[in-house]
């Protein structure tokens, strides 16, 4: 017998409106016939529209940069946020459509990794985050890769976005790795990433969002505790791929700097016990810990750097009522809380038991 289906957590259980997909098949048809500078220049009312329209995400946006810019942010400072990631909505469009008359300055730093990494032929796991552009970022790397970056998408993001962006590149959907939906198997997703891996190929994962069920461990992020899923890590572990971290950062007006970095040549399988920032973890999740909080730093600082680019319009300080200081893994509960402004204990390691 089977229990309930785990909860959702807000972003996942977020519906997406028939107006905002009028509103992107709208402005994806101006930008085609009219061209970017258009398109820009519409990004203000549309950008207006989704600013009052979307509640949740104003509180989310606000709770964040509060955090990352260390005051209150002002109703500017959330709408900026907004028009930032409309901004890369819209250059992701016309990166995609191959238009070579917009032209794009885009900086890559760390491709060296990529290519040392790549060079064994045995696969890479490519980290990435909901900071800038991730579409940017597998682009680029891909040029240098001897094969394909490939990306592991849920369910719930294949909108409206999604749709168009593979109506514009006939290569988009062969890139994306689907993620199985409630119900189904992993059957073909474990196929899929096994054969990617066997070709030498790229494997992009966002690893800044547990969905539902998936296992995650709490860590300081920008002051207090926030939710990680262990897939990304438990996948290296499993695979023995080397494991990079990259980012497609906006620094401007059709302005980028991809940045690829390294974080493990191999992550070791599970251990039974392991001391993580003075407390003792014990578990199968304790050789992880380390990776997951240096993901966690390393997304922090470049927030800090460039604080508009972070598109993770949800609190993910959210973590379970009834989770306790160190230990192993959870998964998200029904009962989400609000995490303490000042920080749970030294290590900002949480856990909770796994449901079932």
């Amino acid at each position: 017998m089977t229990g309930a289906p785990p909860a959702l957590p807000s972003w996942q259980a977020r519906r997406e409106a028939g107006a905002r997909r009028h509103l992107v098949r709208l402005m994806a048809w101006l930008c085609r016939h009219l061209g970017w500078r258009v398109g820009a220049m519409l990004l203000y009312p549309i950008t207006l529209w989704f600013f009052l329209a979307d509640g949740a995400a104003r509180a989310a946006s606000r709770r964040y940069l509060g955090r990352v810019m260390g005051k209150k942010p002002g109703v500017w400072a959330v709408f900026r946020h907004f028009h930032t990631f409309a901004q890369t909505v819209l250059d992701r469009f016309f990166l995609l459509d191959g238009d070579g008359k917009t032209r794009f300055e885009i900086g890559i730093e760390g491709i060296d990794h990529l290519a040392r990494a790549t060079a064994a032929g045995k696969g890479v796991l490519l980290l990435g985050a909901h900071l800038g552009s991730f579409d940017l970022l597998r682009l680029a790397a891909g040029r240098s890769a001897p094969a394909p970056v490939r990306m592991v998408m849920h369910h719930r993001e294949r909108d409206a976005l999604t749709a168009l962006f593979e109506a514009c590149s006939p290569d988009f959907a062969a890139s994306v790795i689907a993620l199985p939906a409630a119900g189904e198997d992993g059957i073909a997703l474990a196929l899929a990433l096994r054969e990617t891996l066997a070709a030498g190929g790229t494997i992009g994962l966002l690893a800044d969002r547990p969905a539902a069920g998936q296992q995650a461990l709490a860590v300081d992020f920008l002051g207090s505790p926030a939710l990680f899923p262990l897939g990304p890590f438990r996948l290296a572990a499993a695979t023995g791929a080397p494991v990079l971290l990259g980012f497609g950062l906006r620094l401007g007006r059709r302005r980028y700097l991809v940045r690829i970095e390294p974080l493990a040549e191999v992550i070791p399988r599970a251990r039974t016990s392991d001391d993580v920032m003075g407390y003792r973890v014990c578990g199968p999740w304790a050789a992880l810990s380390p990776y997951v909080i240096h993901y966690a730093e390393r997304l922090a600082a470049l927030c800090r750097e460039h604080p508009y680019n972070w598109f993770n319009f949800h609190d993910v300080w959210e973590i379970p009522r009834d989770a306790e200081p160190i230990g192993g893994p959870f998964r998200r509960s029904s009962h989400p809380r609000r995490s303490h402004p000042n920080g749970v204990g030294g290590g900002g390691i949480h856990h909770h038991r796994a449901d079932g």
